[in-house]
Parts: structure tokens; sequence; C-alpha cells
């Protein structure tokens, strides 16, 4: 380890400590949305039952944009892009680029179409600027919430990224000088109980949970750090610096090249059977299709594709529209594969642990809990050494109120997802859900006194509602146990099953905890 002198020491605690505590609580909001978000792929489907169709971007796609185009002006011919919701429904959006009235910047004005994948039938019709209603997201209401909380804070853009990003490098301060902080590192992985049968201390776990996911933090902090800077600061910058401040230009660097025009009417190859040449080329499934010039000489498809089996990356293929013909694997950063579109392409797997399966997601959603435990334990380490100041003990309660609260709020937006689905208002109700849980945590830490007993009635009602989530969704309509067994929804049933584990492990864990009176660490309460 880099040994440091107590100066130097003083100093790196310092960082530690402040950029913790200053920003901690946000932090921790972050974080723990993240934790859950990384299966919010899995909660969207468990929420809506799993989709209808497993595969609908592999059935017959062609017959219904040959059909629809013929219903919709040519000026929105210009873009198709075709995808699936969390239902299994087809979306086909014919768009044009168009300056939005209310934000005076491009959007997309064209007219969406939600079909049933199975029948083709029209289950409904929007026109103009679609995406104005959020009801048009592809994730149900509870999937785009998590989504949302997570990449902004709910704030939007760009001044929810803009925070978040600048958390995450507070995250990476805090990684980093906690790194250079252990001077036994490989010891401190290693924590055993003391003699005398005493526990180990709250420091001691706080040391213990910062170690194990040390780099796990360090890996969170920088990717999202990327994510939350790159479009608000890091993209404006270089396209001022490099391109002169001009969009179109630095787009067609960083992203696609412009085809050259060719407007001469042109008959649209089958685009069937470019998915089938995708897939024969490079296994994975299809994740959307974007059709670009429909119906002209120079028409492309380009099909974005989801990573094989063991594989890391996205990538797209595209080719010719009129002829079929394959013209490359397009990176997903500049025009030609480089080093610099690969370590982009690495961002994503690397901070949603999307890259085995269900086993890589898992082990990030526990690393997530253990980074979200040094957050809180380390905030509360803060606070302790600091009890003399009645400030601080208020602080305290406030570290109750968030590191309990969000989850809460969590799974309130859940119930009232699943409960207001029959007035066909969730997009509302879900994010509703979690301001209600949000201001029911700050009034019960405000009002009480004993922390112990605070904590106490906050983990029986997350314990509860966990436990109950799940009877919620079948009695709203949702797929029983028997009927994801029967279909094979595995993302269903491990969802159940993991909001059924967690819920027990608690209540289990409470009844224990309250035979043991064993203690290393003295309780805060709000008194002055």
């Amino acid at each position: 380890m880099i040994t440091l002198d107590q100066a130097r020491m003083k100093r790196i605690t310092a960082v530690h400590g402040w950029s913790s505590v200053v920003l901690g609580l946000l932090l921790y909001v972050v974080v723990f949305t993240g934790t859950v978000a990384v299966l919010a792929h899995e909660i969207g489907h468990w929420s809506v039952g799993g989709p209808k169709v497993t595969a609908p971007l592999e059935g017959l796609v062609d017959q219904h944009v040959r059909r629809l185009s013929r219903e919709v002006p040519p000026r929105y011919h210009e873009d198709i892009s075709v995808w699936h919701d969390e239902e299994g429904d087809l979306r086909i959006f014919f768009h044009a680029h168009a300056t939005h009235p209310d934000t005076a910047e491009e959007a997309d004005l064209g007219v969406l179409y939600e079909l049933d994948a199975a029948t083709g039938d029209v289950l409904a019709r929007q026109e103009g600027f679609v995406f104005d209603d959020p009801n048009v997201a592809t994730e149900s209401a509870l999937g785009a919430f998590l989504i949302d909380i997570h990449v902004n804070l709910y704030l939007g853009y760009p001044w929810g990224d803009l925070l978040v990003g600048i958390l995450g490098l507070a995250m990476l301060a805090a990684a980093v000088s906690g790194f250079l902080m252990h001077k036994h590192l490989i010891r401190d992985m290693f924590v055993a109980e003391r003699a005398g049968a005493r526990l180990v201390s709250a420091r001691d776990r706080h040391v213990l949970a910062s170690t194990w996911s040390l780099p796990f933090a360090i890996i969170l902090a920088f990717t999202g750090a990327f994510y939350g800077l790159a479009w608000t600061v890091t993209m404006p910058l270089i396209t001022e610096a490099a391109f002169g401040g001009d969009e179109d230009a630095a787009a067609a660097r960083m992203w696609e090249a412009p085809v050259a025009e060719d407007t001469r009417p042109a008959q649209m190859a089958n685009i069937d059977y470019i998915l089938v040449d995708s897939v024969a080329r490079t296994p994975g499934a299809v994740y959307s299709v974007d059709l670009v010039n429909w119906g002209r000489a120079d028409a492309r498809v380009i099909v974005w594709r989801k990573p094989s089996d063991g594989g890391l990356f996205w990538f797209a293929h595209e080719f010719d529209g009129v002829t079929r013909a394959f013209l490359g694997q397009k990176p997903s950063l500049g025009t030609v594969p480089s080093v610099g579109g690969t370590l982009y392409d690495l961002m994503w797997p690397l901070h949603v642990g999307d890259f085995a399966g269900w086993l890589s997601k898992f082990v990030w959603v526990g690393l997530g809990g253990a980074t979200c435990f040094v957050i809180i334990s380390g905030l509360r380490l803060w606070v302790r050494r600091r009890s003399e100041d009645r400030l601080w003990r208020r602080y305290h309660f406030a570290i109750l109120a968030v590191g309990w609260g969000v989850p809460l709020g969590m799974l309130l937006a859940a119930h009232a997802f699943f409960l207001s689905l029959p007035a066909g208002d969730p997009f509302f109700w879900t994010p509703a859900g979690f301001l209600i849980g949000a201001i029911a945590s700050i009034a019960m830490a405000a009002r009480a006194s004993d922390a112990s007993k605070l904590r106490r009635r906050f983990a029986i009602l997350v314990a509860s509602m966990l436990l109950a989530l799940p009877l919620v969704r079948h009695f709203m309509g949702g797929l029983s146990i028997a009927e994801a067994l029967i279909m094979s929804r595995a993302d269903v049933l491990a969802i159940e099953i993991l909001l059924l584990a967690i819920g027990s492990g608690m209540l289990i864990a409470m009844t224990r905890g309250a035979g043991d009176h064993r203690t290393t660490e003295p309780e805060l309460t709000n008194s002055t």
C-alpha cells in the first residue's frame, strides 16, 4: 500500500469525510436507485407480466411497415423506427425532424403506431410530437420511473444529469481517498469477530464492506460521472472546440457520416430478409430497426443488436435499403472502429453489469447494496464522532430518513403503479407514490426521539411492503407464480423470489436482533 505521512493522511481523511458528508445523502439516492435500476428491464417485464411475444422483431415486420407507410404523409418517410415495448407490442414510428414550438429545439414529428406483434392489429395511433406524452415510453411506468430517478433524480435534462455527474465525481473522490487511507488493504478484507465473542464494531463493518466494494465503487463512480457529464459538458465542449460549434459536422464525425443524397424513387428490399441476414452474421437478439429514406435510392436499414451470449458490446449492422447489400458493422462512436469507440462501448456494461446475464446483474446488485451500506455507515461514523454537537445529532436522523426513506418511497411507487392501473394513469401515480413515501419518511424522522426505535419502524414498514408487493401485483391482474412457471417467465419469477427473500430476511434479522442485547455502539437520540 501507499505510505503517507501524518499530514497527508489527515488531508486525505478530510477529503474523504467532507466529500462524503456534503453530498453523501444525494449520492446514496443515486447509488440505491441505480442498484435497483440494474434490474429495471426485468422489473418492467415483471410489472406487465412479461412480453406477449418472445422475439417480436423476428416476425413479419416488413408487411406491417409497408401497409402503414401508405397511410402516412411521405414527409414522414424520412426516418422509420421499429422497436417493441415491455409488453411485446410493436412500435412503428414514421417521423421527420422539426422544430418543437415549446422548446425551439429539433425534435421528432410524425405518426406512431402500436401494433399487436402476433396479429398486426393497430392498438393505438398518435400523431405530432408524440414523445411529449409519457405513455409513449417503451418501458412500463414503473421501469421508466426507476431509470429516470437514477439518471437525473427526476429533475430532467440537463440539470439532473449534471448533478448526477457531479455526484459521480464526489463518489470517485471518496473511493480514491478511501483506497489511500487503507494501510492494510488485504488484512481489512478479512475482519474477524473480536475475542470474547464481541461483535465487530460499526467501523469494522464499514471497512470490511468498503474494502470488498472498492474496485466496484471506482468503476461505478467513473462511468456514472461519464454518463452524467458526457452530454451536458463534454460533448458541447468538443463540438465547440473541434467543430466551431457546428453540431451537424460533429455528428457526422462522431456518429454517422451522411450518405450521398439520391432522391430517385426505388423499391425497398424486404426488411424480414435483412433481419434474418443480420442474425445469421452475428448471434444475438434484435433490439430495434432504423429505416432511413424509405422508398428512395439512398435508403439505408440499420439493425441495432443486443450483445450475443457472453458478449459485451451492443452493435449495429447497416444494409443498403434497396439492394440488401451488407455495408458493414456500424460502430457506436465514430464512423470506423477505434480504441476510443471500444472504450465508449465498455462504459455501459461496466456501469450496469449487463454482460453475463442474470449472474453479472445480481453481482452488480450485491455490490451496489454494499456500496449503499458503505455510504450510510460512513455517514453514521462521522456523526458519532461529533455526537456532542446538536446539529450533527439531528443530521443522524436525516441519515435514517434518507437511508430508509428511499427504499420505502420506491416500494410505495411500485404499489402505486399497480393500484393505479385500473384508472389508467400509472405515469402520474408512480412518482407520486415515491413522493408520498419520501414525505412520510421525513415526517417520521422529524418526530422521532429514539434512533433505534425509528430504525425498527422503518424496517418493519419496508419488510411488510416487500412481502405485500407480489400479492398486490397478482390481485391487480398480474401473472401468478403458477402462470409464470407454465410460461417459463424467468424474469417474473426472479423478481418475485427476490422480493420475498429480502422481505423475509429482514423480518428474521429483526426477530433475532430483538433478543440480542449485545452492542458495541451507543445509540444517538434527538434530544437537545
